[in-house]
């Protein structure tokens, strides 16, 4: 059941969302092209907790009324229905039917195969998955290579469990097929796309 949403305690949304839009996609796209780059948004989003502003960033730049989206947001929370409201997405309780999930705990991320990972004819209908995380560092972390690394990169990011990190290599193992992943920490983020292979 969809909750309605209490528009009196709505926070805004982007000031100028064209403007917004585009410079959350230029950071989008500067770190799915150099994984494991940690990227700034140049934001001033006040979204309600426990979203942080660079998922509130990425989210309104990326969902629309054409969307579906899974989260780990209660369906009465106050970010799920700023979430609706500013950007019109449809919010599935199937992981499998969502275009892009909003995970902001991770203790409640889902096995990664439950999400759409594409088909042989279609490996971008995949879902993109933003994770929340405490922390971020490019420094003690997983090792990155692939597409758009010249050598490696290392991404360290806080409170992951040893079964996504499983999963995540055996989606690897899927390719061209898998989910790309977003990670934020307050208004930052980091991608790590389905080419970059993670070693320990």
């Amino acid at each position: 059941m969809v909750s309605p949403i209490d528009l009196n305690r709505l926070t805004p949304g982007f000031p100028d969302p064209v403007q917004g839009s585009r410079q959350t996609f230029r950071a989008i796209l500067d770190a799915m092209a150099h994984p494991g780059r940690i990227v700034t948004t140049d934001n001033v989003l006040t979204p309600p907790r426990p979203l942080n502003p660079a998922s509130a960033a990425v989210s309104l730049t990326l969902l629309d009324f054409e969307t579906t989206l899974w989260t780990d947001l209660k369906s009465n929370a106050k970010g799920n229905g700023w979430l609706r409201f500013h950007s019109g997405c449809s919010v599935v309780q199937d992981p499998s039917e969502a275009v892009f999930a909003l995970i902001t705990s991770n203790d409640t991320i889902p096995a990664l195969n439950k999400f759409k990972t594409g088909d042989d004819e279609s490996p971008e209908s995949s879902t993109t998955l933003i994770i929340q995380t405490g922390r971020l560092s490019s420094t003690d972390g997983i090792r990155l290579t692939g597409p758009g690394i010249e050598n490696f990169s290392t991404l360290k990011v806080e409170g992951l469990s040893k079964r996504f990190w499983q999963d995540r290599q055996g989606q690897f193992d899927m390719f061209p097929l898998g989910v790309d992943i977003i990670f934020t920490c307050e208004n930052r983020l980091a991608a790590l796309p389905r080419t970059s292979r993670v070693e320990g």
